[in-house]
């Protein structure tokens, strides 16, 4: 194992060591290529929360498995984790646009011996703008090594990617990304279908932010009836890229229907998040990516579409990200990374700016 697993496993209890789960590539592979198969150099990347990613070669051949999380580890940070519904919705994807996104080349969706389904997926050469350290924080990393040119182009890039996942619109082909939840339109049915995320997230905690943002959101829902794929988890760090440019768009789990401004909002949202922890720590300010109202103008470019005001979809987008915060607090707490506070807004991390956020609705 690389020093960089050995690190992640330490920081990250809940994730099972890349050993635990070299035994069932070995199976597959063999299952796949023959007994002569060789799996070699596995190892976990440092980032990822939402499940086990280990990285091999199968005969040289890079290659990436994706695990479900295992149905017996403390607070998953997703109610599922349907990797039949992922590698459905990159086929999809790779059948309606020139997006990037892996070639899937195997899905196990049972496998008795490790317990939980897994996806392969071919590896892709690239970088990654990663949270940890964060991209747009990190000076010595290859975001800010750049120039402003290349970030230009790497935002461009991207909500380019947005352009063309949004141009899949929302028919029999995406049924199975609507949410189960009831409202007039895919936008209400997801914001319910986040309501319920927020109740089942909590364990039965009341976090006042999360419930003010719910009956805020509720209150002041645009009146909206576009719907398309929407990607989910639309942001630089679920991009592989390649001199500045999108080579591989990751990580499916998200994914449903809705209008376009969730994902653009997702990712300016994320500006404004690591602007707000950069001003914490008294860090000099972020370059000028994602912010809102250029973000928007690129996209009305590219698109020829006419966006509603993105105030409301970044209230959602805080909404969205202060729920997977508050699991993942309460994982570091059932671990004993940390002890539970006293104030439950403390679990959403960054409650000041998500009463921003809700001011501007």
């Amino acid at each position: 194992m690389s020093d960089e697993a050995e690190e992640a496993g330490s920081t990250t209890p809940w994730r099972r060591e890349p050993s635990e789960l070299e035994a069932a590539l070995h199976r597959w592979a063999h299952r796949s290529c023959g007994p002569a198969a060789r799996v070699t150099d596995v190892h976990a990347p440092s980032s990822g929360m939402a499940n086990d990613t280990v990285m091999f070669r199968l005969d040289g051949e890079p290659l990436v498995a994706r695990f479900a999380p295992h149905p017996e580890a403390p607070f998953p940070t997703f109610r599922d984790f349907d990797l039949r519904l992922q590698a459905d919705v990159i086929q999809l994807v790779r059948a309606r646009t020139d997006v990037p996104v892996p070639e899937v080349v195997h899905l196990e969706e049972s496998d008795p011996e490790v317990g939980v389904p897994f996806m392969v997926t071919r590896a892709v050469e690239g970088e990654v703008a990663g949270d940890n350290p964060p991209y747009l924080l990190d000076p010595s990393g290859w975001v800010l090594q750049g120039s402003d040119a290349d970030r230009a182009r790497m935002e461009r890039s991207t909500i380019e990617v947005l352009v063309a996942l949004h141009r899949i619109a929302d028919d029999e082909a995406t049924a199975f990304l609507r949410p189960s939840s009831e409202g007039p339109t895919a936008l209400a049915r997801q914001l319910a279908d986040q309501i319920d995320y927020l109740r089942w997230g909590c364990e039965g905690r009341t976090v006042p932010v999360l419930e003010k943002a719910a009956g805020r959101l509720r209150a002041t829902l645009p009146d909206t009836s576009r719907s398309g794929l929407n990607w989910g988890d639309s942001r630089p760090g679920n991009i592989i890229y390649r001199d500045f440019e999108p080579v591989a768009v990751l990580d499916w789990e998200m994914a449903t229907v809705g209008p376009p401004e969730v994902d653009l909002a997702w990712a300016t949202f994320f500006q404004r998040f690591w602007g707000s922890m950069a001003e914490g720590y008294g860090l000099p300010p972020l370059p000028a990516m994602f912010e809102r109202a250029e973000a928007v103008a690129t996209y009305e470019q590219l698109s020829g579409a006419v966006l509603d005001p993105l105030a409301w979809y970044e209230a959602f987008a805080g909404f969205r990200f202060g729920v997977i915060l508050t699991r993942m607090s309460l994982r570091s707490v059932a671990f004993g990374q940390q002890p539970e506070p006293d104030d439950p807004d403390e679990l959403v991390m960054f409650a000041p700016l998500l009463h921003r956020l809700l001011e501007e609705i």
